[in-house]
């Protein structure tokens, strides 16, 4: 839900420049408050923020950072003077970091929908359709963005939901999309800005379109999708890999090879292995170059990307002990370090609230996927740092639902210290965190975070286990 919530924070920001501009004032005023030595003049100061504008009562609820009464109490003036700024509404946004689960948002929600009747509360309701979204539960979107004022927006909710939804079941969120898609259209050729959120209407048709040209493309609806992600790949200016890449493999079905190549091309040497791609790639470069090697054409596509990372990987290896870490499988069942030894195994530090860690997953799946057949090398996925009442239910419900074939080990909290033992061990500061072990316990790589192309970061984990193993 955090992750939600702040994406929607990030949303009902204007201008990422405006607002770099007007924290640097902020700053100013802020420091300036804070150095004033006269106490009468400080305390005349603080008085006339206090019967300012919102801005001026949010650099006062920055003044008082360590004082909660004086804050809670500046916070409601706020909220019952400027209930439509923009400061108001984000502090309603953020308010719902504290509550627990569905039940707490639905009450919360409508608490705030009966403190301010005559208030527009889209943003505050596309909570709920995200969160739901999440279940995945299409009615309770619905429910929520079909209640929203803005229509704008509504469809700028709908992208987020959607998206959502597709992490978890890309068909339920196409058929979602596609029961909502004349509603995006009704966007379609308008360009004033929605009041008062003030959603560009242009931008939020050609996400949708995007979107929905993704989600027929990975439903393998090839003809629909060639439809609608073309009309996005020539509307849209700032256009996304995933966007290029589905428009060059549609198009290579196509036959337009010419404009298709390059493209496809270009994702090979970048990791894109997918058969599919490959053979379009064939296809294409055979119908334009009759005669050529085409074997020799793809090998060396390959061998650009496969050489970048061996050379970039060669750099990370190190050579240190592992610490004798234990964990517990799905069924309860104590491993340690020991219980693998002779093989390279992986171990994968993640938690069902970690961004990054969920975004590592597609590489990490691709990465699992080469050696299913592989009996000495071991892929362990550990669940720590928990913030749930039930662990193990909420690491596997969150792994089922997206379809994830991991290996499950958990690290659990210890009730009275709050650490997790395993993370302990290995001196984790921060999650994801991978270690790869060779066969002799020693570790030979340790990665933090995730950032690039999932084709990119899967091929860095096979190559580290191939010179773990051969080490």
């Amino acid at each position: 839900m955090k992750k939600i919530i702040l994406a929607i924070l990030m949303l009902s920001s204007l201008s990422m420049m405006a607002q770099q501009r007007e924290e640097a004032a902020v700053d100013s005023k802020l420091k300036a408050l804070r150095s004033e030595k006269n106490v009468k003049v400080r305390q005349q100061k603080i008085k006339a923020l206090e019967n300012g504008t919102d801005k001026d009562l949010m650099l006062l609820i920055q003044y008082y950072d360590k004082n909660a009464a004086k804050k809670e109490a500046l916070t409601k003036t706020l909220q019952k003077k400027y209930p439509q700024s923009e400061n108001a509404r984000m502090m309603r946004i953020a308010s719902f970091l504290k509550l627990k689960g569905i039940p707490e948002m639905e009450l919360h929600l409508q608490s705030l929908i009966k403190e301010y009747p005559n208030l527009n509360l889209d943003m505050e309701k596309s909570l709920l359709s995200s969160t739901y979204a999440e279940v995945p539960d299409a009615k309770k979107v619905l429910q929520h963005i079909n209640s929203m004022k803005d229509p704008v927006f509504k469809v700028r909710a709908l992208v987020m939901a959607i998206e959502l939804m597709a992490a978890v079941n890309n068909t339920k969120a196409l058929e979602l999309a596609t029961g909502e898609l004349e509603e995006a259209k009704k966007m379609k050729g308008k360009t004033a800005l929605s009041e008062p959120l003030k959603i560009d209407p242009k931008a939020a048709y050609e996400d949708y379109i995007n979107l929905y040209g993704k989600l027929l493309f990975n439903a393998g609806k090839n003809d629909e999708a060639y439809q609608y992600t073309t009309e996005a790949y020539n509307s849209i200016k700032n256009k996304d890999g995933e966007l290029i890449e589905n428009y060059a493999f549609l198009s290579s079905l196509n036959g337009k090879y010419e404009e298709a190549l390059p493209i496809l091309a270009k994702s090979v040497r970048e990791g894109k292995f997918d058969q599919r791609y490959i053979e379009q790639v064939r296809k294409g470069y055979s119908a334009l170059y009759p005669g050529k090697d085409i074997e020799a054409y793809i090998t060396a596509l390959k061998n650009v990307f496969i050489d970048k990372i061996k050379m970039q990987v060669s750099k990370l290896m190190i050579s240190k002990a592992a610490p004798n870490f234990t964990v517990t499988d799905v069924n309860g069942k104590v491993v340690s370090l020991a219980d693998f030894k002779g093989k390279t195994i992986v171990l994968d530090f993640w938690a069902t609230w970690c961004g990054p860690c969920v975004a590592s997953f597609p590489a990490m799946q691709m990465a699992v996927n080469r050696y299913a057949n592989d009996p000495n090398v071991k892929f362990l996925f550990i669940h720590t740092w928990d913030n749930d009442p039930n662990p193990l239910a909420d690491a596997k419900n969150f792994l089922n639902k997206r379809n994830y074939k991991f290996d499950l080990y958990m690290d659990p909290r210890d009730p009275v210290t709050k650490h997790s033992a395993a993370a302990d061990a290995f001196k984790i500061d921060g999650i994801p965190a991978k270690f790869i072990i060779d066969g002799n316990g020693k570790v030979r790589f340790e990665v933090s975070g995730f950032e690039g192309k999932n084709e990119a970061a899967a091929e860095e984990i096979v190559q580290m286990v191939e010179m773990a193993r051969k080490s």
